[in-house]
């Protein structure tokens, strides 16, 4: 099986070591035919192979990389991320959906859209969101954030009570939707700013695309705490959201890479 991201990494360190291939097999007992292999990630070399190669590079004393993630991933994450990414898809076009039922609602003050068709998806958009969400939800736990954590199962509970806020409003039309929304508003802006917070705190880890997306988190949080900004607000989070789906696609490759270099670790 090959291993790029450990071939990679052995690269890297035996370069900024000065050292040529035969002068690292020298020190760690190896030929240099199996230390091509390995660098080209053509082969899965033992565990103490990798022991022995890392000592031979002093990589112990090196200092931790940050976007190097936790080992011990388990081989779910790589699917309950795509999961979340296939999610995010889905749930953006039925947010689209979502908001075209809603505005001909509230203008028109009737209930002119089908039950079920507006029963079905709320229900849908809430199903896609959460395992949206449940993503990062989990990259708080690889990457230990606890803004994220507290965060996306807040803006899951949330989303939950501003859809059911929705499906009463539906039956109880001539209530005052003024009062619905800018309650809605407040909540979620909340929410959105703890987890664009949250979002900025990865910038060490994921980079220019963490601090973007943090951006845009607290950029719409913000909108929609204000209430009166919260139309354009929408604008922005719908950039937001495409850009966390971007976010998430870079740590699923970072979960796979992570991966394949632990199952190296674990061979025999």
């Amino acid at each position: 099986m090959k291993q790029p991201a450990l071939g990679q990494k052995i690269l890297e360190l035996r370069k900024a070591r000065g050292l040529t291939q035969e002068e690292l097999v020298e020190k760690c007992a190896l030929n240099v035919r199996t230390i091509q292999r390995i660098e080209a990630g053509e082969v899965s070399p033992r565990s103490y192979t990798i022991r022995a190669i890392f000592s031979a590079l002093d990589y112990k004393e090196e200092k931790p990389d940050p976007g190097l993630i936790n080992l011990s991933i388990d081989s779910k994450s790589g699917y309950w991320m795509m999961a979340a990414i296939l999610s995010g898809l889905i749930y953006l076009i039925l947010a689209f959906w979502e908001g075209i039922l809603d505005y001909s609602l509230w203008t028109s003050g009737e209930r002119d859209v089908p039950a079920i068709t507006y029963y079905l998806v709320k229900i849908f958009v809430i199903l896609f969101f959460g395992v949206f969400i449940s993503g990062f939800y989990l990259i708080s736990r690889i990457w230990s954030n606890e803004w994220i954590k507290f965060g996306s199962a807040l803006l899951g509970i949330g989303t939950v009570i501003c859809i059911a806020t929705d499906l009463y409003w539906f039956q109880q039309i001539e209530a005052s939707v003024e009062i619905i929304l800018v309650s809605q508003s407040i909540g979620m802006g909340a929410l959105y700013l703890i987890f664009g917070i949250g979002l900025l705190k990865y910038q060490s880890v994921l980079g220019q695309l963490a601090l973007a997306c943090g951006i845009l988190g607290v950029a719409t949080g913000l909108s929609f705490l204000s209430v009166v900004l919260a139309l354009p607000g929408l604008v922005i989070l719908t950039v937001f959201e495409i850009f966390c789906l971007l976010l998430l696609f870079r740590c699923l490759k970072k979960i796979t890479s992570g991966r394949e270099i632990s199952k190296s670790l674990k061979t025999i």
